[in-house]
């Protein structure tokens, strides 16, 4: 009885040793055997292995995700977690998006150490809450050259007349028909987001790419200035699914299908969500971001076909 309780004791040492060369991002795989040698059989080339998952499998039942990369595990959830409000995940949201612009490398990795020392806190909702913000932050006062443009396509929002623009895409000249909605900004770029009526869609033109805008003697329809996409979620998503900032649930069908509306997020970004749902999300409406969607799908699979075959 003895002996079984010294053997526990030394696998839980064992354990908490790992548990700091992650915490500590330290855990190279040489270190990481070195704590498990005791337990390897050197005539086995298969033992290492056994005996690595096994620890590691340890973690997973308390919820600790790690993974190996290159040469070196690392941590991808932690113990516990902490309660992250809107206001903090949005800030969080805006480091993110900053890091590449800094001009100072070292600067820039201490600030990606931070933030992955933060999402190592954060619970899954928190994570899809992060992932999912579509909050416009004003980034405006970075483009001080652009401020003549920018106001001007400030006013044309204001106006909602139907406007025809001009502007240069892989240094080819289109002209486009469409209602202007806001304009946007990240840290590189400020965008006049319009409503494509052709396409049914709305589109960023980076305003520095804007050559020309016309405006038409038409008043825009009041319904093309709010984008609406209707989708259904399937089996288990639709009961674990949470609402993002800019949708609602409609409630359940007679299938258990998870009816959402969603108002106002760039069609790239929502179909780039949607796609990850796989069949288990299904667009409604607007047709043509439906069969936008079909068309990726069936694009996605080709591409499998051809790698297999």
């Amino acid at each position: 009885m003895k002996k079984s309780n010294t053997k526990l004791n030394d696998g839980c040492l064992k354990i908490f040793e790992l548990l700091n060369l992650l915490y500590e991002d330290k855990a190279d795989y040489h270190k990481v055997i070195s704590i498990f040698k005791d337990d390897v059989n050197e005539q086995s080339t298969n033992n290492v292995q056994v005996i690595l998952n096994k620890y590691i499998n340890t973690l997973k039942v308390f919820g600790i995700k790690v993974e190996k990369e290159n040469n070196k595990f690392k941590l991808k959830s932690s113990l516990y977690s902490m309660p992250f409000s809107t206001n903090d995940l949005k800030s969080i949201s805006i480091l993110q998006k900053s890091i590449k612009d800094f001009p100072d490398n070292d600067i820039s990795e201490i600030l990606e150490n931070f933030i992955e020392t933060l999402m190592l806190r954060m619970d899954n909702h928190d994570k899809n809450k992060l992932n999912n913000l579509t909050q416009n932050y004003d980034f405006s006062f970075y483009y001080s050259n652009l401020r003549e443009q920018i106001d001007h396509c400030i006013q044309i929002c204001k106006e909602n007349f139907i406007i025809e623009v001009l502007y240069l895409k892989n240094n080819n000249e289109i002209k486009i028909k469409c209602t202007p909605k806001e304009v946007l900004y990240d840290l590189k770029t400020a965008y006049l987001q319009v409503y494509d009526i052709q396409k049914k869609e709305n589109i960023d033109i980076p305003i520095a790419n804007i050559r020309s805008i016309a405006r038409q003697p038409q008043i825009a329809n009041p319904t093309e200035l709010t984008t609406t996409v209707v989708y259904i979620l399937k089996n288990r998503l639709a009961k674990t699914y949470k609402v993002k900032e800019n949708e609602y649930a409609q409630g359940y069908d007679s299938n258990g299908y998870l009816t959402i509306i969603n108002k106002n997020e760039p069609f790239d970004k929502l179909l780039s969500r949607l796609m990850r749902y796989n069949y288990n999300c299904e667009i409604i409406s607007p047709k043509p971001l439906r069969d936008k969607m079909i068309n990726l799908i069936n694009e996605t699979l080709a591409q499998y076909e051809d790698i297999i075959s």
